[in-house]
């Protein structure tokens, strides 16, 4: 009796020693679920933030441009910006990039580098002469309506009825943002209107050809080769046309507009994007290019006293819709959609 007393006791002992470890094994599990949960979010949220500050900086750099018009013409701005962004950008490439690139895609790679980061920022920083930065950065803010348009055209993206209204309401918001309700400067708006247009329609050219290169090396590569080559043209056609005049002659605020315009609205803005880029994919990425435009409507009317209508918080709400139809929402969106971001 004694021992099978000894022994279920043992018995009940060893039971409650297994459904204790049992337990344990199992806090243990959650736990370590939960952390890896925090971990993921983490990981997540970075990129995503480092997205929304690019797309906030890149605003910011547009009102910065604006300011510096009155002083300096386009083509100077635009040379001064990215040199100095490729000055800054291309020791990164050491650090956080491998220069693995074919010799035949040089060229064209480079190519559109001088369409990107030669003529594109030309067009931006002239059409500062004629518009307002709020209003461009809204018309800027149409490029993935554009890119998923041209990718329509030359067969690269995928159509759907949501995907269409949302580059319809991506046009209309810019058409209300820059219609004539908006904007007078003398009758000469028109000009700086039809130079986003532009620069936008060369921000979707550039998206959609850009892509292979994109997907086979590192975006941080990639856009510091292009940024390269566009700020060797910008060089050279300055010192074609304006080198006559020299450098201009700026005072503290001047040189801390371009700094401002050329290392952060340049080069941080681009290392941010295309790291952001290669951790969360283009569609959540793109998801945070409304805040451009919101930041350029901020910063605008505060440091610039900017004009406000009724007419461009319609357009920015109707471009804002028209982003979140063409990138989609939680990755309804091809995640193989590339869009050039940033002035």
């Amino acid at each position: 009796m004694t021992s099978s007393f000894c022994h279920t006791g043992a018995k009940s002992k060893f039971g409650r020693a297994g459904m204790e470890s049992s337990g344990a094994s199992e806090w243990f599990r959650e736990e370590g679920a939960e952390i890896q949960k925090h971990q993921h979010i983490g990981v997540t949220l970075l990129p995503v933030l480092a997205a929304a500050i690019a797309s906030v900086v890149t605003g910011t750099a547009l009102v910065a441009t604006r300011f510096m018009v009155p002083v300096a013409d386009g083509l100077t701005i635009a040379m001064l910006r990215y040199v100095i962004a490729a000055a800054c950008l291309l020791p990164f490439v050491a650090v956080f990039g491998r220069m693995n690139v074919t010799r035949r895609d040089y060229l064209p790679i480079a190519g559109l580098g001088i369409l990107y980061f030669c003529f594109f920022p030309w067009c931006i920083s002239a059409a500062m002469e004629f518009t307002t930065s709020s209003g461009g950065a809204i018309v800027l803010a149409c490029t993935p309506a554009a890119t998923l348009l041209l990718g329509q055209v030359t067969g690269t993206e995928q159509w759907s009825m949501g995907k269409g209204c949302g580059v319809g309401v991506a046009i209309l918001g810019a058409i209300t943002a820059i219609g004539n309700g908006g904007f007078r400067f003398g009758g000469m708006t028109w000009r700086g209107d039809a130079l986003m247009v532009i620069a936008t329609l060369l921000g979707a050219v550039y998206a959609i050809f850009s892509r292979p290169y994109l997907k086979k090396y590192s975006p941080l590569i990639v856009t510091s080769i292009a940024m390269a080559t566009g700020a060797v043209g910008l060089l050279v056609l300055w010192a074609l046309s304006d080198f006559s005049r020299g450098v201009p002659q700026l005072d503290g605020a001047g040189w801390a507009a371009i700094l401002y315009i050329g290392i952060a609205g340049g080069a941080l803005s681009f290392f941010l994007y295309a790291w952001a880029l290669g951790q969360i994919g283009a569609t959540n990425t793109m998801i945070m290019l409304p805040l451009n435009p919101i930041a350029a409507l901020i910063a605008g009317t505060y440091f610039l006293k900017e004009p406000l209508s009724l007419e461009l918080f319609v357009g920015l709400a109707l471009v804002v819709i028209g982003i979140i139809l063409v990138v989609g929402v939680n990755g309804t969106a091809p995640r193989r959609m590339t869009t050039g971001v940033g002035p």
